[in-house]
């Protein structure tokens, strides 16, 4: 028997058994099967089995999940290796890891699973469930707060114009006040973001607006930052590293760090001012403990 017959005999062989064992919902000896069977027929495996893989695999998972986790990942990195680029597979993967809390990975491979097809709906799902996970809820109020949108636009449009061309946003969160900033005029917006999760999506919304250009994310806390990563003193800060507290987010020390280090004499900052309001109150029980 020739090699090539050798080849073709041992590929029959493997896809029989991966068939037989799938048949029986013995899902843990077809898939290793179906793994020899797609390294011998490369060709064959991507135009006639690749949907049956699929299932299997996800099939074998799910009977894994069942107290064998630890072989979970195993399993999808066996069949990325066949399928690097298969945007289900990438996106079922993510899935695992994100019941897993291994949140950063997840999302590179829900991203990658929409680098492969931008129109896959269910890697765009998982995105936004995702996000709405580890975005904490206070932002979406504020996000959608109008009245305050618009007031911090007309303070950081008022300063641009009037002479301020360099920008440092500490705690971008999303980048909003970087782009008001950008779309205002200014030359250079330096934005600082210590959150990952925040990080990666002011990212996102700066790829996808063309003021985000003259935008450079900084994925440190501001307090960690020296002058390599803002290499002038800039004539506008804009911040919200504020509390329902007001000074809770340490914003005194990140503020006076600021004018150490990045804030050109005369500097503005936006929010300039604020008004705190004391109640007394009066507690026996607090006095007493």
């Amino acid at each position: 028997m020739s090699a090539s017959e050798r080849h073709a005999e041992l590929a029959d062989f493997s896809l029989s058994q991966a068939t037989r064992y799938n048949s029986q919902k013995n899902f843990l000896r077809a898939f290793p099967h179906y793994l020899v069977f797609a390294q011998l027929e490369k060709q064959k495996f991507q135009d006639e089995h690749v949907p049956q893989f699929l299932n299997i695999t996800q099939a074998l998972v799910s009977q894994l999940e069942q107290g064998k986790e630890d072989k979970v990942e195993q399993v999808y990195q066996q069949a990325l290796e066949l399928l690097p680029s298969n945007p289900e597979l990438l996106t079922n993967f993510g899935s695992f890891l994100f019941k897993q809390n291994k949140m950063e990975r997840a999302e590179g491979y829900f991203r990658a699973a929409l680098e492969s097809d931008p129109h896959f709906l269910t890697a765009k799902d998982r995105i936004e469930n995702l996000s709405s996970t580890l975005v904490e809820r206070w932002h979406f109020p504020m996000l959608n707060d109008m009245s305050r949108n618009s007031s911090f636009q007309s303070a950081i449009s008022g300063h641009v114009t009037g002479g301020c061309t360099t920008v440092l946003d500490i705690g971008t969160g999303t980048g909003l006040l970087s782009l008001m900033a950008s779309k205002a005029g200014a030359e250079r917006v330096y934005a600082c973001e210590a959150s990952e999760v925040m990080v990666v999506t002011a990212k996102d919304v700066l790829m996808h607006n063309v003021e985000g250009e003259r935008v450079r994310l900084i994925p440190k806390l501001s307090l960690n930052m020296d002058q390599t990563d803002v290499p002038e003193k800039v004539s506008l800060l804009v911040t919200e590293t504020f509390d329902s507290g007001l000074l809770g987010e340490h914003v005194l020390e990140t503020m006076l760090h600021a004018w150490k280090r990045f804030l050109a004499p005369g500097c503005k900052v936006v929010p300039a001012w604020a008004e705190f309001y004391v109640v007394p109150v009066e507690c026996g029980w607090v006095r007493r403990g």
